[in-house]
């Protein structure tokens, strides 16, 4: 009987399985563009919070939209 551990960090036999473990520009951008999605939303909410006027929610909001649909784009390219 063979036994397979779940926790195991190489493939069967030993072989390390590279294309897993490779980092890619788009996996870069994508939690780059993750991040400033974050970072903007709490930006927004502090803002929310100490009474900022317009200026700061609308730069916010427009750096979170504009995160969004960097994203949303990535990913639907990324279908094809």
């Amino acid at each position: 009987m063979t036994y397979t551990d779940p926790y195991r960090l190489t493939g069967p036999g030993g072989s390390h399985d590279a294309s897993r473990t490779e980092v890619t520009r788009a996996g870069v951008v994508r939690a780059l563009l993750w991040l400033v999605l974050v970072i903007s939303a709490v930006g927004n909410m502090v803002a929310s919070y100490s009474g900022s006027g317009a200026p700061a929610h609308l730069v916010c909001g427009v750096v979170t939209a504009l995160c969004v649909t960097a994203l949303v784009a990535q990913r639907l390219r990324g279908r094809r």
